[in-house]
């Protein structure tokens, strides 16, 4: 029987570079927050903060530590005081290298020392880890060898498999892959080599939100029985808006008899989320803000209750609901009177970082799509969009073929290689667009139509 242990495992960090979507709030959250916490290296420091108080024994990193190899002299100094705050306290530092830090991380790596890089150059390594002496787990990592790589890494696991020095104890995987790609350039991996393995866990770095809880989650809820955990570990922070939900590292216990038992903790200093606002039953426009700040506090006050209160809370809004006013509401939104709306709550900075116009009609769609006048016209194509019926289908390459030009301008070559970037032609991109411009259109039609009724 093997010795038990604790580990924080840290997805990707992406120290040297800054979370976006801040730029608006910099006056309101003067003096009320640190802009600079709510960052990578804020981050980082905060989960070193947990190492130590948990007392861990080892600390992974799942790749994607540094932006890229640009970065590297700015993620110097928080990446080599986290490493030495943790080797002080006699806490294992492990790491893989991914597409964002092949360069970068090996560079680092020989310069921190006693921060372990496993698999330098796409070979497979391992390490073991121990408390008192005494070996609990065996970490098993691969690192890329360049930015890009169209094999996967796991068949070359599978085909030449590393021999266990000590064959009960568990044996847990770190990674730096594409899950379920078919293809591409970011390391493809399939589940079903994961589970051909026979590790008792996979900890992967690349995609940023959490997923490693879920299907041990359903498993359990299903069979009462639970599933060797593997996915990702998600971003240690919200980069962008788009990162909505909780972030922060995971606590991985390995039980005596090879049991695991994972845990995440939510301590991103910065927070994304989304926030749906009824606008029902509003005597005027001038109340939206009132209203959307007290569900904001609630929401905030929510996470403070189940230990998840960030330093700050970047909220996406959708309003929603019926209204006499979504004229005067739309009015307010375009004008952006909002983006000082900020304020503090309990221990939390709570701003707006987005508002969707997602008011209903008057009338139901299906009423409004009676007839075959212009409003009537709209209402049929928006109808068509939300049940994506054979219409939908038309309406999205007919969208397709009219923006594919100015979607490949060369303008926004740099948006296409951001690390988030999607393909705004995509039927999803597409489809959310369409909506949201039919149903602006679809307001203004009704009230010019209205307008124009004998009273």
């Amino acid at each position: 029987m093997s010795g038990s242990g604790l580990v924080l495992a840290v997805g990707d960090v992406h120290l040297g570079t800054r979370c976006s979507g801040l730029a608006d709030i910099a006056g309101a959250a003067s003096g009320l927050v640190d802009l600079a916490e709510l960052s990578p290296a804020g981050a980082l420091r905060r989960a070193v903060d947990l190492a130590l108080a948990r007392r861990v024994d080892a600390v992974l990193f799942a790749g994607d530590v540094v932006e890229s190899a640009n970065a590297r002299f700015e993620a110097m100094l928080p990446l080599e005081e986290s490493v030495r705050r943790l080797l002080d306290a006699g806490i294992e530092v492990i790491a893989v290298a991914g597409n964002h830090d092949v360069e970068a991380l090996p560079r680092l790596a020989r310069l921190i020392d006693g921060f372990a890089l496993l698999g330098e150059g796409g070979r497979w390594e391992a390490a073991t880890l121990a408390r008192g002496g005494k070996p609990f787990a065996e970490v098993v990592g691969w690192s890329f060898p360049e930015r890009a790589v169209r094999r996967s890494p796991m068949a070359q696991l599978l085909e030449e498999p590393l021999p266990r020095p000590q064959p009960e104890l568990p044996r847990i995987g770190l990674l730096h892959a594409d899950l379920g790609a078919s293809g591409g350039s970011y390391a493809p991996i399939r589940q079903a080599e994961l589970d051909d393995s026979g590790y008792d866990a996979w900890l992967l770095g690349h995609i940023h939100k959490p997923s490693i809880g879920q299907a041990a989650q359903a498993a359990r809820a299903k069979t009462g029985v639970g599933v060797r955990p593997s996915g990702y570990l998600g971003s240690l922070v919200g980069l962008d808006p788009s990162e909505v939900g909780p972030r922060g590292p995971w606590l991985v216990r390995v039980f005596a008899e090879g049991r695991l038992e994972l845990e995440h903790v939510p301590l991103a200093p910065l927070r994304w989320d989304s926030l749906d606002v009824s606008v029902q039953g509003l005597a005027d426009a001038d109340d939206v803000p009132d209203r959307m700040l007290h569900e904001a506090q609630q929401h905030a006050r929510a996470l403070a209750a189940a230990g998840a209160a960030p330093l700050a809370l970047g909220l996406r809004v959708r309003l929603v609901g019926t209204s006499e006013f979504g004229d005067a509401i739309r009015d307010w939104i375009k004008a952006g009177d909002w983006k000082s709306l900020g304020r503090q709550v309990d221990d939390s900075f709570v701003f707006f970082n987005r508002i969707l116009d997602e008011l209903a009609p008057p009338q139901p769609l299906e009423t409004i799509a009676c007839g075959n006048d212009p409003a009537a016209l709209l209402a049929q194509s928006l109808l068509s969009l939300q049940r994506r019926d054979s219409e939908c289908a038309e309406l999205l390459a007919a969208a397709r073929e009219r923006l594919a030009a100015t979607a490949r301008e060369e303008f926004w070559r740099a948006a296409d290689e951001h690390r988030h970037a999607t393909d705004p032609l995509a039927d999803d991109a597409l489809r959310d667009m369409l909506l949201e411009s039919g149903r602006a259109a679809l307001a203004r039609m009704l009230a010019n139509r209205d307008s124009r009724e004998p009273s």
